[in-house]
């Protein structure tokens, strides 16, 4: 049976001889620590930066300053090589609402906390998520099934502490939090805003939270256009210039940003039915994800295209519940990898304030009929179509003769 230790308690009735924590320098991972010390538990402190250019020196004090050892990894290639093409290949948007965010971040530091965890001898790893959170399930579930043999520490989803009485609990130690209203979680494909007058819903958006986006009465007056060509179902060239994937996404969150595209806002499920209110901003993700959606439109079949939206919607539920190790999750991401192997082509889009107009989609493998010309209409007219009405109308006919009688 897998150890799970999920309230402050449990922590201190069972304390692990080594933990691994995934600590970025917050107010709820430095109490941790803080308690932890008073246990005389021995923690190696994990900081994974994604898409971050440097160590997270803040953290490090911190984490050293409770007698942490301290861990930095730069996971920004494995971000870009494996997680975020499987969200690509997905079109991955939450209940169809805003892309996904966390659901690629935290499977990749699970793993990769793992990874440190096996090399130091760890017997549990520790995460601050709460049960507000989905990334509880996402860091816990993917531990659990990469390790099966590391217990795994969540104290926070049984002990929900208000924030004045962690900053008390630190008062003293000469460590110090801003008062920010606002939690924000970013990598390079989304930022996430949440907390203060965001919290509800039936609050009026608070406009000022965005930073890598203009309102858009602040965007520029004349249109921008690009065209995002795809090898396989993932973007390779932007306006004919050969781009990284990070490169691109870099490039298209500034000029994404620059005229008002990719805020969205939604409610996301959490797994005891009450919903969090999040506000996000993802100026990349949301060009990316329709140019793709445009080139699958018209190089797939009907079929190809039903089926491909079923599997992928089942493939960010999955993630999203913390199934990425999963052997669903596993299984649907490489089919929808395979599916997208006639993926080639460009897409021509017009960005201007805060909208995408799709100007043209050229594909080699596209089913349009106007890449077969004439041809075409010679073999449509050879066709004979009396027989297929036929049989196309026979059930509404059958059943309106039955009707009549």
């Amino acid at each position: 049976m897998h150890h799970f230790v999920t309230s402050l308690p449990e922590l201190v009735e069972r304390p692990p001889q080594h933990l691994l924590m995934l600590y970025s320098g917050g107010l709820d991972g430095t109490f941790l620590l803080h308690r932890l010390q008073e246990l005389n538990v021995e923690v190696t402190a994990l900081n994974v930066r994604i898409g971050d250019a440097e160590p997270a020196e803040t953290a490090r004090r911190q984490a050293e300053l409770f007698g942490a050892r301290f861990v930095d990894v730069d996971a920004t290639g494995e971000f870009f090589s494996e997680f975020l093409p499987a969200a690509i290949h997905a079109d991955a948007c939450y209940q169809n609402e805003f892309p996904v965010s966390s659901t690629l971040t935290r499977p990749l530091m699970a793993r990769t906390a793992v990874r440190v965890a096996a090399e130091l001898g760890c017997d549990m790893i520790g995460h601050t998520a709460t049960y507000m959170q989905n990334s509880s399930i996402r860091l816990s579930g993917s531990i659990a099934a990469l390790a099966p043999e590391i217990g795994v520490a969540a104290p926070f989803l049984g002990s929900d502490l208000p924030r004045a009485d962690k900053l008390a609990a630190l008062a003293g130690t000469g460590v110090t939090f801003p008062e920010g209203i606002h939690s924000i979680d970013a990598n390079p494909w989304a930022r996430v805003i949440e907390c203060g007058s965001l919290e509800s819903p039936e609050n009026r958006l608070d406009e000022t939270v965005f930073r890598w986006t203009r309102a858009v009465g602040e965007a520029p007056d004349e249109p921008v256009e690009i065209a995002l060509t795809f090898d396989t179902g993932l973007p390779v060239e932007l306006d004919g210039d050969t781009i990284s994937l990070q490169a691109l996404v870099e490039r298209l969150n500034a000029l994404g940003g620059e005229h008002a595209v990719g805020r969205s806002s939604g409610l996301e499920d959490t797994p005891f039915g009450v919903k969090n209110h999040e506000i996000r901003e993802a100026p990349a993700a949301t060009v990316i994800i329709k140019a793709h959606q445009v080139l699958a439109n018209a190089v797939l079949t009907g079929a190809e295209h039903a089926v491909r939206g079923g599997i992928a919607r089942e493939w960010t539920n999955a993630a999203v519940h913390g199934g990425w190790f999963g052997n669903m999750g596993e299984s649907l991401a490489r089919c929808l990898a395979d599916l997208d192997r006639p993926l080639n082509g460009t897409v021509k889009l017009k960005l201007h304030k805060g909208s995408i107009t799709v100007l043209s989609v050229t594909s080699p493998h596209g089913l349009y009929y106007t890449r077969l010309g004439a041809q075409f209409h010679e073999s449509m007219n050879a066709y004979a179509y009396s027989p297929w009405l036929t049989l196309a109308t026979w059930p509404d006919r059958l059943r309106r003769t039955e009707t009549v009688k």
